[in-house]
Formats: structure tokens, C-alpha cells, sequence
């Protein structure tokens, strides 16, 4: 595809004119207390205490280590049912059931530390800490919703398949 004279070609060169008129939408101003709301938030002992152990989770090259997990024979069976399912599907061969829920547990965790790492307030914990800065600070408007009072909130599912 022939280039133009800034070096933008086909869709990006669309994509570019776009941007600069219907999609240039200017951003939103930051609300005048967040600046102070989240220094506050991060001098929190909580949070700081959070960091470090963030810190340390993330730059952890140490060897796994094996915990012991209880587990019902029957659930155990359930899972290693699913694995050769799951397997044969995939053409491959069938995981242990203990390698099996060692990974789920790790992705259980990589996704906690993901959680805590992008959005602390994700959690009910420092959720309430941010919301008691911005109720000290007179900042409704910048309250993050609690998950179980929203928990609550929310209607019963429509009736499924089964």
C-alpha cells in the first residue's frame, strides 16, 4: 500500500483523520480532589503494606513452593473427569488431578495479584478506605461502589436452559 507523506498508510491514515476530527473528543477533567484523595489513599498503612507485599509477589523469582490442599476423593474425581474431557478434546494427554488444580490455584493467584495491582479498591478492604477518604474529603461523587451492598442490588438471574 502506497504511504503518504507523514509514513501513515490505508486504514491508519483513516484511522488518523478520524482522530483528528469527529474523535478528537477532548478529555474529561480530572475531578479537583482526586490528585489529594489518592496521595491520601496511598500513604494509607494499609496500602502502603499492600505495595510492599505487591512488590515482592511480582519480583519473586524463587521456586514454587507445595502447600497441602484438602479436597473430597469425590470432587478430586470430578476434576480429573474433566481433565481427560478436556484433554481428549484438545488431543492431548490428560494433566494429574494434582497438577491440574496446582495450576488453577496459581491463576487463582496471578489474577489476585492483578486485582490488587490495577485496582486496589476492586477489594472490599481498601475499598472502604477509599470510600472513607472521599466521605471525609465531601466527594460522593467519587465513592467506588461496594461490592456486597451492590451484591444485593442485583436481581436474581432469568431462569437458564436447566
Amino acid at each position: 500500500m502506497a504511504e503518504d507523506k507523514r509514513g501513515i498508510t490505508g486504514d491508519d491514515a483513516v484511522l488518523s483523520a478520524w482522530e483528528q476530527r469527529e474523535g478528537n473528543t477532548p478529555d474529561t477533567p480530572p475531578h479537583p480532589k482526586l490528585a489529594r484523595l489518592k496521595a491520601a489513599f496511598e500513604a494509607h498503612a494499609d496500602v502502603c503494606a499492600l505495595a510492599g507485599v505487591l512488590d515482592a509477589a511480582m519480583n519473586d523469582t524463587r521456586d514454587p513452593v507445595q502447600v497441602t490442599v484438602e479436597v473430597q476423593p469425590g470432587l478430586l474425581a470430578l476434576l480429573a473427569h474433566a481433565e481427560r474431557l478436556d484433554a481428549a478434546r484438545a488431543g492431548r494427554q490428560a494433566e494429574s488431578p494434582e497438577r491440574v488444580l496446582s495450576q488453577r490455584v496459581s491463576n487463582h493467584l496471578e489474577n489476585l495479584l492483578h486485582a490488587f495491582a490495577a485496582d486496589p479498591t476492586s477489594h472490599p478492604h481498601f475499598a472502604a478506605i477509599w470510600n472513607g477518604l472521599c466521605a471525609d474529603a465531601g466527594a460522593p461523587e467519587l465513592v467506588v461502589p461496594n461490592s456486597e451492598r451492590a451484591a444485593k442490588d442485583i436481581p436474581p438471574a432469568v431462569e437458564g436452559p436447566f
